[in-house]
């Protein structure tokens, strides 16, 4: 037992194909503008490769009962059931490879088993917080993957601190797998003036608060020096999220994927503390080209006794 992990010591793993395919599709729309007719659909494994690498460019800081407190909107995710089963399940794929040589074939079957049928449960209340059309929502979506993972995991005595890992993991190995100019395009987008406007309106109209289950944000302009271009979040969908379904422990590991994406796309996240782990805010603070030294090495350490706000 290490860390509170009943799990296997093991070699690190070459990409997960299946996993990746789903996340590669579902982290592109954030950064490319809207497409239509076939393009919007255009399919690898899952979800489109325009939802996949857009989740990338931003922070994510993203049980079986209904939300509890809030008018949830099922039409987005009833309206794509099938589609959202199909993308778990590439999910699921790379979760049974990485937790086979930790645990068992079997017990690898049984917890991706049960995750998916939780997911399926979980699926028509993921509060629609506007579709494709909202900037976050690709983070409920991945906040409910987590939730069932974490959930699914716990029934086998797995606690959060694994399925964090795992669903690191396997986006670690989603950015290894994706050619180093296409990320770093990805990020020198986060910069230009076109994203940096989309940012002030997006956070400008956040604090209308339309959405309760939805994230809050406040754009903060670089200062030429330290960073770049920043942005707080005061509240955060995806703890939300976590905290109502039981699960709030698990919300620290799910923050630490931005720096993989960060460092992948050369973006130079610096970030003091998220909701996450207690802190009054998410301060994301970018810097081209910096090189980014926060990783789960040095951000887990300082979870300790911590919870979300």
């Amino acid at each position: 037992m290490r860390g509170g992990s009943f799990l296997k010591e093991v070699s690190p793993a070459p990409p997960f194909r299946n996993f990746s395919r789903v996340v590669r599709t579902m982290l592109a729309d954030m950064l490319l503008p809207p497409a239509s007719g076939l393009e919007k659909r255009t399919r690898l494994n899952g979800v489109t490769r325009r939802f996949v690498l857009r989740a990338g460019l931003f922070g994510a800081c993203a049980c079986l009962a209904p939300w509890p407190g809030f008018a949830a909107s099922t039409s987005y995710y009833v309206a794509n059931k099938a589609q959202f089963l199909n993308d778990f399940q590439g999910v699921c794929a790379g979760a049974e490879k990485w937790l086979a040589p930790r645990t068992s074939d079997k017990t690898a079957k049984v917890i991706t088993s049960d995750a998916k049928h939780r997911f399926e449960t979980l699926l028509p209340d993921i509060p629609d917080i506007g579709g494709t059309a909202n900037r976050n929502q690709p983070f409920l979506t991945m906040a409910a993957w987590l939730t069932a993972l974490t959930q699914a995991m716990a029934e086998k005595g797995l606690p959060p601190k694994d399925a964090g890992r795992l669903l690191y993991d396997l986006y670690a190995s989603e950015w290894a797998a994706l050619p180093k100019d296409r990320a770093r395009v990805m990020g020198a987008s986060l910069f230009a003036p076109a994203q940096i406007a989309a940012l002030k309106d997006w956070a400008a109209n956040s604090q209308k608060r339309a959405n309760p289950a939805d994230w809050v944000g406040r754009f903060v302009p670089g200062d030429g020096k330290t960073f770049d271009v920043g942005y707080d979040y005061s509240e955060c969908g995806a703890v939300k999220y976590f905290k109502a379904h039981g699960v709030a422990a698990v919300a620290p590991y799910f923050c630490l994927n931005d720096f993989l994406a960060s460092k992948a796309q050369g973006t130079g996240l610096v970030r003091s503390g998220t909701i996450a782990q207690g802190a009054p805010i998410c301060d994301f603070r970018y810097k081209r080209d910096r090189t980014v030294t926060q990783d789960w090495e040095t951000e887990v350490p300082r979870f300790a006794g911590k919870q979300p706000a």
